[in-house]
């Protein structure tokens, strides 16, 4: 199952999770030289090499980590600094966010479970319903 993620940067295509990853740090490179993006920036000289770069970088990661994780990594507070996939201190936010993602499912399936339990069968009132009044007609002939 490949995941979708919609893009800014074309016309809203649905985009892989490399490329949606390498648009959020191209976003936060522009942002930082104060400068903006447009429709499909990748193609633009200034930004080739740089897209290129990061979305090798982005599959390497994706080898590792969840996409997931990566996304909440680069979200989170220290992760709003991170310019460059290839930070040296970035997988050890991934690895932070993948602990956090991994409580959170054992929590929901914790919850889950306790629910499945937790279900009340009503029993049906004692009328009869229309296979056990074919039923009777059957047995009666």
């Amino acid at each position: 199952m490949t995941d979708k993620y919609p893009s800014k940067y074309s016309n809203g295509k649905e985009v892989s999770p490399a490329q949606y990853i390498t648009e959020i740090i191209c976003e936060r490179k522009a942002g930082n030289e104060k400068s903006d993006l447009h429709y499909r920036f990748w193609v633009q000289k200034k930004w080739a090499a740089f897209y290129r770069n990061q979305i090798g970088s982005a599959h390497k990661l994706l080898k590792q980590y969840p996409a997931k994780a990566i996304i909440r990594a680069l979200q989170s507070d220290k992760g709003k600094k991170i310019y460059s996939l290839r930070a040296p201190h970035f997988p050890a936010m991934i690895e932070q966010q993948m602990s956090i993602l991994e409580t959170e499912n054992t929590v929901i399936t914790k919850i889950n479970t306790e629910r499945k339990n937790d279900v009340v069968f009503q029993k049906t009132s004692d009328t009869k319903n229309i296979i056990s009044k074919l039923r009777d007609l059957d047995n009666e002939s």
